[in-house]
């Protein structure tokens, strides 16, 4: 597949329904696609999963089961399996999904197949095989890594490529590599839209750089995308409040669920705050990108550190960089997010924020 724009090639991704993390990367993904290129999304809705993921999130007692099998060797080697021979079971329909892309492209030979959920990565590694030899085709299956968090779950061993954010993370995941895998693991850039790295008139940074003056009359904007999971609702739902007072404009942007349905609600009689609800995954992650090409834009961006955290790699002066408030970490993925942001001088380390923390509060004090 070396001419990526040959008719003989179909670029697919494939999306899951559990989290939003995966299509806001798939999206910087296809911004970055030249013009031409034959493209297709596949989604599936396991339900099921949708669930786990949500269960396991959301309840203690589930969390500390998670992070004990993420941080555990022998148990996260033990859940790992179970999860592969889970998903290894679940192939039904994206075999069926992937056989109706075939219908309608009868004469791509070539497929080069996205996958930035592992879940989905683990069923086409399975059925790849078959795929090629039932379909007459030639199937490539690039995973990109979400996190730069080198757990199990992202050992593809049947995958061309595994994309990984850093080198350490690039050395763990082929370590745990069976010894006859093929795959292959480049350390790449975390994937931001290009879209989001074009440099702000001085206009708009100036329109930006006005909401963190007290003199000037517009509020600061602030924005918090809600998780998939839709976890820390209690959180920000009492930082709003006891900001109800400020100078300050809330946009929360979320999917529509029966978790979230009391929090808009509540959250819909704050005159401070504008919500953007998605009907999906899809249509959340577009009303989120949208906020960055409108007026007001947001100066800060307040979220747990997922997959969004990468946006600090993004400078204040282009059209995606904001200030970003993390919360504190869940699980194993989050702290390790957070260690890469660390580790690249994205954000500062434990010893600098507390004398930053002194800083700030001396002058909050009126210190000098």
């Amino acid at each position: 597949m070396e001419n990526l724009l040959s008719k003989d090639n179909l670029i697919i991704f494939t999306t899951a329904p559990t989290g939003l993390g995966h299509i806001r990367v798939m999206d910087a993904l296809l911004d970055g696609l030249p013009e031409g290129v034959d493209v297709k999304e596949v989604g599936v809705q396991n339900i099921s999963a949708a669930k786990i993921h949500r269960l396991g999130s959301v309840f203690p007692f589930l969390q500390k089961i998670t992070e004990f099998y993420q941080t555990n060797p022998m148990a996260e080697k033990i859940a790992a399996g179970v999860y592969k021979a889970y998903h290894h079971s679940k192939t039904k329909e994206i075999t069926a999904r992937l056989k109706e892309l075939k219908v309608k492209f009868p004469n791509k030979k070539n497929w080069l197949i996205v996958s930035t959920h592992h879940a989905f990565a683990h069923e086409i590694e399975y059925i790849k095989g078959k795929l090629e030899r039932n379909l007459g085709i030639k199937i490539l299956l690039f995973v990109i890594m979400t996190d730069d968090s080198p757990q199990r779950v992202w050992v593809i061993n049947n995958a061309d490529i595994i994309f990984s954010p850093s080198e350490r993370t690039s050395l763990k995941i082929h370590s745990m590599l069976k010894s006859n895998s093929a795959a292959k693991i480049i350390t790449i850039s975390f994937p931001v839209s290009p879209r989001l790295t074009k440099r702000l008139t001085d206009e708009e940074f100036n329109q930006i750089s006005g909401q963190f003056d007290n003199a000037q009359k517009q509020p600061l904007h602030i924005e918090i995308p809600i998780s998939g999971a839709a976890v820390q609702l209690d959180f920000f739902k009492k930082l709003i409040d006891s900001l109800k007072q400020e100078k300050i404009k809330f946009t929360i942007v979320g999917q529509d669920s029966i978790y979230t349905k009391m929090f808009f609600t509540h959250l819909g009689k704050n005159q401070n705050v504008g919500l953007l609800i998605g009907r999906g995954a899809k249509q959340t992650v577009n009303y989120y990108e949208s906020l960055f090409y409108q007026s007001p834009r947001p100066g800060v961006e307040i979220t747990k550190p997922s997959e969004q955290c990468f946006k600090s790699i993004l400078k204040p002066n282009e059209q995606g960089g904001v200030v970003l408030l993390l919360t504190n970490p869940v699980g194993r993925q989050e702290q390790d997010n957070l260690n890469f942001l660390v580790r690249h001088d994205l954000i500062p380390d434990t010893k600098h924020q507390e004398k930053l923390f002194s800083i700030l509060l001396t002058s909050a004090k009126g210190g000098p």
